[in-house]
């Protein structure tokens, strides 16, 4: 999807307040844009917590799936990609595109990890980390899970259950994002493009939801094969959970 795509090609059969209100928005900007006015727009996809502190929302899908594959025990095998990157690196984007010369013509910039994790690689960190959990077929995880709600009706997918036992690997398939523009202005501001959630960002992140009480701490920790989780420097206070709920309900 290249960032110069017509906005137009998306309005029909845009499903839910939250995708149409943005695309409201966009058409807004676009045709202040049209009219002389400076702006950008600028599109991130999953956004995940600050890559040096690791301070994140507990309360949204990506770490709810990282808790529920934890207390099921089971993660499932989802090859899609899956586009994330930290809170920072976005803000980078945003402050850039804010500051370019108010002549320069309205561009939209997709925000892309670089290079793009995927589902497995994502969740195959808890194993690396310590935690114990096997590799499971979708079909069979999504039965596991659905008979684990009902036993302990106790786990952090629990709100979001109507949507993961619907078709996971086809509901989060995403198009290829060009990033041309992106690219372009990161490197006329002499900033880093290459981006991406790694093992060693999932190390900060589990630390630091294991910190704010949102995880058990990996039970294998200390066991050969075993990377060891990196030392945080936490804030005054320490770390705190932030969302709905640090709970598994």
């Amino acid at each position: 999807m290249p960032e110069s795509d017509p906005l137009d090609a998306g309005k029909q059969g845009l499903k839910g307040g939250y995708g149409q209100s943005k695309w409201v928005s966009e058409r807004l900007v676009l045709e202040a844009g049209r009219r002389g006015l400076a702006g950008s727009i600028v599109r991130p996809a999953y956004i995940v917590g600050d890559s040096q502190s690791a301070v994140t929302n507990t309360d949204d899908f990506l770490w709810r799936l990282v808790k529920g594959c934890i207390q099921l025990g089971h993660i499932p095998d989802i090859h899609n990609t899956i586009n994330m990157v930290p809170v920072d690196h976005v803000a980078r984007i945003t402050a850039c595109a804010a500051l370019q010369d108010p002549s320069t013509p309205l561009k939209v910039h997709h925000v892309t990890a670089r290079p793009m994790p995927r589902f497995n690689s994502f969740l195959a960190a808890l194993k690396l980390y310590g935690y114990g959990v096997a590799t499971t077929e979708y079909l069979p995880w999504r039965t596991q899970l659905e008979q684990h709600v009902l036993r302990v009706q106790d786990n952090a997918l629990f709100p979001l259950l109507h949507f993961v036992l619907d078709d996971l690997p086809t509901s989060t398939k995403a198009a290829e994002l060009d990033d041309t523009n992106t690219v372009a202005l990161l490197k006329s501001a002499q900033q880093p493009e290459g981006v991406t959630v790694d093992d060693e960002q999932m190390g900060r992140y589990l630390a630091w939801l294991i910190a704010a009480g949102f995880l058990e701490a990996p039970p294998r920790q200390g066991e050969e094969g075993v990377k060891a989780l990196p030392q945080l420097e936490l804030q005054v206070g320490g770390a705190r959970a932030i969302g709905r709920s640090s709970a598994g309900k």
